[in-house]
């Protein structure tokens, strides 16, 4: 099997980087403000690399890739909702 054509590829690898930059997005609204207004972005910024990692590990060693998709697509949606409701309103 060639691993572009491979689920579990494109879920560990380019699907962990982009849904790890959308729970540090998300973060940054739910994460509660230090005294100088500043660790709501900066701690999820360090904290990068560890949710990445987590997500990756996690997508690479779980048996099924279509739970890996659903656990992916659900933190997906509830950091975008987090968002759009953090913008619109």
């Amino acid at each position: 099997m060639n691993i572009l054509t491979s689920g579990r590829f494109w879920l560990a690898g380019p699907g962990a980087f982009v849904l790890a930059l959308l729970v540090l997005l998300g973060m940054a609204v739910w994460f509660p403000k230090g005294p100088a207004n500043l660790n709501n972005i900066a701690l999820p910024m360090m904290g990068f690399p560890l949710i990445w990692a987590v997500l990756f590990f996690y997508a690479y060693l779980d048996r099924r890739p279509s739970r890996v998709s659903w656990i992916f697509a659900g933190l997906a949606a509830a950091h975008l909702a987090l968002l759009i409701n953090h913008f619109v309103n």
